[in-house]
């Protein structure tokens, strides 16, 4: 499992098939990290196809109504720090050759935030966020404009009210 910042592990891609002469095909489409995804932004219970869980996930207390390019590849870095977990390399350091999981992370946000990709880029998160809406009931289950309550008493009511009063 290399994972230099040119050579990325084979669970990026579905169903494990790299093809060289089309790199993009299938990039972080793996079943893997949609079920990466749904464990972090949602709750365990949410890989099922009924999701049991009882309180709120990642995505709804962080406001989260779409996919991400930043939390694609925060997860796909999560799943490359969890397969060295399980390898059997003993040591494990964010900057050596087959764990730097910092220059991991970077490449991939390089890649999806340059201009030239941006037509695969937006067919991807197109693709995530339509497979996360449409088979992940509630995933993301705050309307962009949602606004939660902000408890009277709370710090963040305070620090409100004192910029409110200097005005």
């Amino acid at each position: 499992m290399l994972v230099c910042r040119d050579q990325w592990p084979i669970f990026l891609y579905a169903n494990h098939i790299y093809d060289p002469e089309d790199p993009w095909c299938g990039l972080l489409r793996s079943r893997l990290l949609i079920y990466a995804y749904k464990h972090v932004f949602t709750s365990l219970s949410s890989v099922d196809r009924e999701p049991k869980a009882t309180q709120s996930g990642n995505a709804h207390l962080h406001g989260m109504n779409s996919v991400t390019i930043a939390s694609m590849a925060y997860i796909a870095t999560q799943v490359c720090r969890v397969q060295f977990a399980l390898s059997s390399s003993s040591v494990f350091s964010q900057t050596n050759t087959t764990t730097n999981s910092k220059t991991f992370y970077h490449s991939l946000l390089d890649l999806m935030e340059d201009p030239e990709e941006c037509k695969e880029v937006d067919e991807l998160l197109t693709w995530w966020n339509w497979l996360i809406i449409t088979y992940a009931a509630k995933f993301f289950p705050l309307p962009p404009a949602a606004k939660r309550p902000i408890s009277a008493n709370s710090a963040l009511s305070k620090i409100q009210q004192r910029c409110i009063a200097l005005k």
